[in-house]
C-alpha cells in the first residue's frame, strides 16, 4: 500500500470499524436481503442511512489491510521488526487490543473472510 493510513483517509474511524467487524455488524447477504424486503422502494436510502451495519465498501482499505496483517500474525507469519513501518506496527497493536476486547481474543475468521 502506498502512503500511510492518515494520507489515505484523515478521518479514518479505525476503532469503530474494527469493533463493528468483531461484533459481526457487517452488512452482507441475508441482512441485506432482509433490509431490502422491509424497506421496499426506500431500500437504497435506508442502506445509506443505516447506523446498525457497515457496508463492506465503506470500510477503509487500511482497516482491511491491518486485519489481514493481524490474521497473518495470528497464524504465525514471521514478521521481523523492519517488515512494517512503526505506524503500521502501532496500528496493528491497536487492532489486536480492540479484537481482544470484543471477542475475548478470538477474532471470528469467518467474519473477516466474508468481508473481502
Amino acid at each position: 500500500m502506498s502512503g500511510g493510513p492518515a494520507e489515505v483517509r484523515p478521518d479514518w474511524p479505525l476503532a469503530e470499524e474494527v469493533t463493528a467487524l468483531a461484533r459481526g455488524r457487517l452488512c452482507r447477504g441475508e441482512e441485506r436481503r432482509r433490509c431490502r424486503a422491509e424497506q421496499g422502494a426506500f431500500a437504497d436510502w435506508a442502506c445509506g442511512e443505516c447506523r446498525e451495519y457497515l457496508r463492506p465498501e465503506d470500510i477503509s482499505p487500511w482497516t482491511w489491510h491491518l486485519l489481514f496483517l493481524h490474521q497473518l500474525q495470528e497464524a504465525g507469519y514471521p514478521f521481523r521488526a523492519n517488515d512494517l513501518t512503526l505506524d503500521t506496527w502501532l496500528l496493528l497493536g491497536l487492532v489486536k487490543r480492540l479484537l481482544a476486547v470484543e471477542r475475548g481474543g478470538n477474532f471470528a475468521q469467518r467474519r473477516f473472510h466474508e468481508g473481502r
